[in-house]
């Protein structure tokens, strides 16, 4: 069964950052998942390349067709639904806000097609993230690290719960022809979560890989986060042309 994060879990997984989309995926993209590209050709056209490419399964992890979707970034469902969370959350740290995932701000990525693929393994969830952006817009998502302060900090929802973070750099093999990996584990309503994000580029396509689950000390996440994203980076190689 897929692990499903309660309402307030969820929400403070969202905040992490990248994860932003793993949070949101956990528990369903809002509105469902599917095509929510705003009509573009070309936006379209890319965004259903990129799904193509993504992988359904990996080992025990099996792709959730309706917790998934593609189209521009910055219309995606899960993507609006953390904008509007961020909207009413206060940090003890405001300059943490986008921590792990500053580069989702940038105009080049939002405009950018996306395919966003959500995978259940048992009391774990991956998600994975396709963005047809430019080679250096790329290159600077995956150089950019969160800010030295933001090692730590604490989050207010808007009912009053707070629920506070950790942010460490993972060191692990490259991936691609950059990446970058980190973890975040967060504490809320009496539940530890644990989630290890890899940021990669493959020529002019930004990916990333989150795996949410309860913390617990046998997990297997950085082995699940580098065989997935090197799996899935394989298949985007034998799919799209670039």
């Amino acid at each position: 069964m897929e692990y499903a994060l309660r309402p307030r879990t969820a929400a403070a997984s969202a905040l992490a950052g990248a994860w932003l989309l793993i949070g949101a995926t956990a528990c369903g993209p809002a509105g469902g998942g599917g095509d929510t590209d705003t009509g573009q050709d070309a936006g379209t056209v890319a965004a259903s390349a990129l799904s193509t490419a993504q992988l359904v399964q990996f080992g025990e992890a099996k792709v959730v067709p309706e917790r998934s979707e593609q189209g521009v970034y910055g219309e995606l469902a899960t993507v609006r639904q953390t904008d509007r969370l961020r909207e009413v959350t206060e940090l003890d740290k405001p300059g943490c806000l986008d921590a792990v995932n500053q580069w989702g701000r940038l105009p080049e990525v939002r405009d950018a097609a996306a395919s966003l693929a959500t995978f259940a393994r048992g009391d774990d969830t991956v998600s994975h993230l396709l963005i047809d952006a430019p080679a250096g817009t790329a290159q600077e998502a995956v150089d950019t690290a969160p800010p030295a302060e933001c090692d730590s900090y604490t989050a207010t929802m808007q009912d009053g719960s707070t629920s506070s973070y950790r942010v460490s750099g993972i060191d692990l093999e490259q991936i691609g022809d950059a990446s970058r990996a980190f973890a975040v584990d967060t504490e809320v309503g009496g539940e530890s979560v644990s989630m290890y994000t890899m940021v990669y580029r493959n020529g002019d396509v930004l990916g990333t890989t989150s795996v949410l689950g309860p913390s617990r000390a046998d997990h297997d996440f950085e082995t699940l986060l580098t065989g997935f994203t090197t799996a899935a980076l394989e298949r985007e190689q034998q799919i799209l042309d670039r």
